[in-house]
């Protein structure tokens, strides 16, 4: 888990593609940053297990489509298990936005993505915000890819998907769903942001997810929320 307090720490960054001269270019642009280190690079799935668990990173820059173990499969792996609060993050690095594999990351745990015409801005701040929890550039655009690739469900569940939830929690994950931030879910439900981030951070943990947008993909795939209840704009 993250030590925010510590503002002189080094986050470390694990690098995986099997494009070498992107991965090194990625590397540069890593290790020209005060706060940020590359703790070593991997080029397919397999060598990223073994280089999480060599080093344990902070954030992993995953790319999806690898030979001998894909990006999906890594990233299912790697965070397997994994609470909500515990390290690493994985960001996704994709050729193509709109993309079913981008999805499967997402619903796997990533907890952002990245094209791979990114700007060096973008990434950096991806990286930090990703560390710290924070949302990152791509939020809106996972959210847009989570509704056009989750296939809601043909018939009622027959259990309550919510079950574990309290009254509160459950408006809390249902405007989580709808794609409001914490501080939109503040100002409607009369609460104070802290209280909101003790909510969804309860709600993650009930329901054994990574991230906000496991929410959003759970909630459509069981029916909870539909496009019709997407905040616009």
């Amino acid at each position: 888990m993250p030590d925010l307090t510590e503002s002189a720490r080094v986050i470390r960054v694990a690098v995986v593609d099997d494009q070498p001269l992107f991965a090194s270019g990625l590397r540069m642009l890593i290790e020209a940053q005060p706060d940020l280190a590359c703790v070593g690079t991997a080029v397919d799935g397999r060598e990223a297990l073994e280089l999480v668990a060599r080093e344990s990173p902070d954030v992993v820059l995953m790319d999806l489509r690898m030979p001998v173990m894909n990006g999906l499969e890594a990233t299912a792996r790697i965070l397997d298990g994994v609470s909500p609060d515990d390290l690493p993050r994985v960001v996704a690095l994709t050729t193509i936005q709109r993309d079913e594999a981008v999805f499967g990351a997402l619903k796997a745990g990533a907890y952002a993505f990245l094209t791979k015409d990114a700007t060096p801005d973008d990434v950096i701040t991806t990286i930090r915000a990703a560390y710290a929890g924070d949302p990152v550039p791509t939020a809106g655009a996972a959210l847009d890819v989570v509704h056009e690739f989750a296939v809601p469900p043909t018939a009622p569940p027959r259990v309550d998907p919510l079950a574990p939830l309290s009254p509160r929690e459950r408006e809390m994950f249902t405007l989580v769903a709808r794609g409001l931030s914490n501080t939109e879910i503040a100002t409607e439900a009369y609460l104070s942001e802290a209280t909101v981030k003790s909510h969804v951070r309860s709600v993650l943990q009930k329901l054994g997810m990574r991230n906000r947008v496991q929410i959003v993909v759970f909630a459509y795939e069981n029916g909870v929320v539909s496009g019709s209840d997407r905040r616009r704009g």
